[in-house]
C-alpha cells in the first residue's frame, strides 16, 4: 500500500530525508511502540513526538492513568494516523500482579521514561516479560540519562546497576522530561528503521550546566541524579516576560517549556496558519486546527497545559518597523524562526535594545543552539558574518523530534538567564547530531570587527 496524497503532504519533511523516504515512513505507520510512564505528565511530550513521527500504534503502561483519556484524544487529533491506547492489562494501573493478564503485541521497541524510583522498579519487573529492544531515560529536574538496549544482557546490566534499596526524592521536573521524550522518540525511529547509531552507552545530561557526557561502567546513577530542589528558579520567573518568535518546530517545545516553568507572561509571534505539513514536528497544533493562525492554535494548547498563563499573540510578520516596539515589552526573546534573514533581524534588534535571546537552528538530523547576551559575548553575526542566503538549498527536510530537543534547550537557556542560576551557552555553541545521538559544546568568541557588536 502506498502513502495517500494527504500523508505525502503530512510527512513531506520526513520523506525527503534519504534515510527515511516513503518506504521508511510506511514502516513507521505500521509500527507499534510500547511506552511505560508513571503518569500523563511524563507521557504527554513522548506521546506527541512519537505521533509526530507517524508511529501507527502507541500502547501505554501507566502507573497513574488519571487524565489519560483526554490526552489520548488530543494525541489522535494531532495525528489521525496514530492510535494510542492502554497496553492490555493496564487500563487501570501499573500493577504487575500475576492475576492480571498482560498481552504484549508484536512491536519494534519499548520506551521507559520516568524518575529514578519508577524506572528502577519497572525495569526489574520487565525482566519477567519477553525482551524487545528498549530505550530508557531516567530524569529528575534538570538531569537525566539516555540509553538504548538492543540485547537482553545489556538490559540486565542496567537492572543490576539500579539495584538496591535507595530511593530518590524527585523534584518537580522542569525540562528534563520533555528533553528526554524527544531523545527517546529519535532512538525509537532509528530502531524501527534500522538507521543511524543508537546510544548503546549511557548518555548523562545536565541542562542546568549544559553538560553532556558518556557514563562509565561504574557510574552511580543515584548520586548523579540527586540534585538540589530548584523550585527557587520558578519563583524568580513568575514576573518575567518572554517573547517567542515563531511557534513551529522550535517554538512549540520552547513554549511548552515556558509554561511548565510557570512563566505567567508569554508573547507569541508568527504570521502563518497551521498547515498539514507542519504536523510532523509542531506539537502545539493539530489536524482540527488546520487553517487557524498558529499563534491562536498555540495559545489554545498552552492554556490547556497551564490555564494560568497569560498569552499575548502577534499574528504578523516580524520586520524592522515593528521589532523594536514588540521586543521592548519583554525581558528575553526566544528566536525560533526557520530563515536566516529573520535571525539577523532578531540579533540586531536585541542588541540595539540590550535584550538577551536564545537561538537555535535545525536541519535533518542536526541542531545547533547558542545564547546571546548583548555586551557580554558574541552575537549571531559573529558566528555567521556573511551568510549568503542565495546559496541556501531548497531542501527543508527535518526529523520531527530534533526541533523538540533544540526547543527544550532554548527553554532551559531562557530559564537560566532570567533566574541567574546555572551555566548558559553564552560564548558557546552546542552541536547536536541525532543520527549518532551525540552532543558537543564548543567555545566561540566575539568578533571585534562584527558590524553589530564589534568595537
Amino acid at each position: 500500500m502506498s502513502l495517500t496524497e494527504e500523508q505525502k503532504k503530512h510527512y513531506a519533511r520526513h520523506i525527503i530525508i534519504p534515510e527515511i523516504g516513503q518506504q521508511g515512513q510506511k514502516k513507521l505507520l505500521y509500527s507499534t511502540v510500547l511506552v511505560y510512564c508513571e503518569d500523563i505528565n511524563s507521557l504527554w511530550p513522548l506521546a506527541y513526538y512519537l505521533a509526530a513521527l507517524g508511529i501507527g500504534k502507541i500502547l501505554c503502561d501507566l502507573k497513574d492513568n488519571r487524565g489519560a483519556g483526554s490526552l489520548f484524544a488530543d494525541v489522535m487529533d494531532f495525528n489521525n494516523d496514530t492510535s494510542i491506547d492502554y497496553l492490555k492489562g493496564n487500563d487501570n494501573s501499573g500493577d504487575f500482579s500475576e492475576e492480571k493478564e498482560r498481552v504484549i503485541p508484536p512491536s519494534f521497541c519499548r520506551i521507559i521514561l520516568g524518575n529514578y524510583d519508577y524506572v528502577k522498579s519497572l525495569a526489574a519487573k520487565l525482566l519477567n516479560e519477553k525482551y524487545i529492544p528498549t530505550v530508557i531515560s531516567v530524569n529528575n529536574q534538570w538531569k537525566g540519562t539516555l540509553q538504548t538496549f538492543t540485547d537482553e544482557d545489556s538490559f540486565k546490566s542496567f537492572v543490576t546497576l539500579t539495584a538496591g534499596n535507595n530511593t530518590l526524592d524527585s523534584g518537580q521536573p522542569f525540562l528534563a522530561n520533555g528533553f528526554s521524550a524527544a531523545l527517546c522518540a529519535i532512538e525509537c525511529l532509528k530502531l524501527c528503521l534500522n538507521i543511524g547509531n543508537v546510544r548503546k552507552d549511557m548518555l548523562l545530561f545536565d541542562l542546568l550546566n549544559m553538560e553532556f557526557e558518556q557514563a562509565d561502567s561504574k557510574v552511580n546513577l543515584f548520586e548523579f541524579l540527586d540534585e538540589a530542589d530548584r523550585t527557587d528558579i520558578k519563583q524568580k520567573l513568575s514576573d518575567a516576560k518572554v517573547l517567542i518568535v515563531g511557534v513551529g518546530g522550535l517554538g512549540s517545545p520552547a513554549a511548552c517549556g515556558m509554561v511548565m516553568a510557570d512563566i505567567k507572561n508569554l508573547g507569541l509571534l508568527d504570521l502563518d496558519d497551521v498547515e498539514i505539513s507542519n504536523l510532523n514536528r509542531q506539537i502545539l497544533h493539530s489536524f482540527s486546527r488546520i487553517g487557524m493562525p498558529k499563534v491562536s492554535s498555540a495559545e489554545f494548547m498552552l492554556k490547556k497545559l497551564n490555564p494560568k498563563v497569560s498569552v499575548k499573540t502577534y499574528s504578523t510578520e516580524l520586520e524592522w518597523d515593528n521589532a523594536s516596539e514588540i521586543f521592548s515589552e519583554y525581558d528575553l526573546i526566544i528566536a525560533a524562526v526557520d530563515n536566516i534573514p529573520s535571525r539577523y533581524l532578531i540579533n540586531d534588534a536585541c542588541y540595539s535594545l540590550n535584550k538577551p535571546f536564545a537561538e537555535a537552528g535545525i536541519y535533518k538530523f542536526n541542531g545547533t543552539a547558542t545564547t546571546l547576551v548583548p555586551n557580554q559575548g558574541h552575537c549571531y553575526r559573529c558566528l555567521y558574518p556573511n551568510f549568503d542566503t542565495g546559496n541556501l538549498s531548497s531542501d527543508k527536510s527535518v526529523l520531527g523530534p530534533v526541533p523538540g530537543v533544540m526547543g527544550f534547550i532554548q527553554a532551559a537557556e531562557a530559564m537560566k538567564i532570567l533566574s541567574g542560576f546555572g551555566k548558559t551557552l553564552k560564548n558557546k555553541l552546542l552541536l547536536f547530531d541525532a543520527f549518532d545521538m551525540d552532543f558537543n559544546v564548543i567555545d566561540v568568541a566575539r568578533n571585534p570587527k562584527c558590524p553589530t557588536c564589534g568595537e
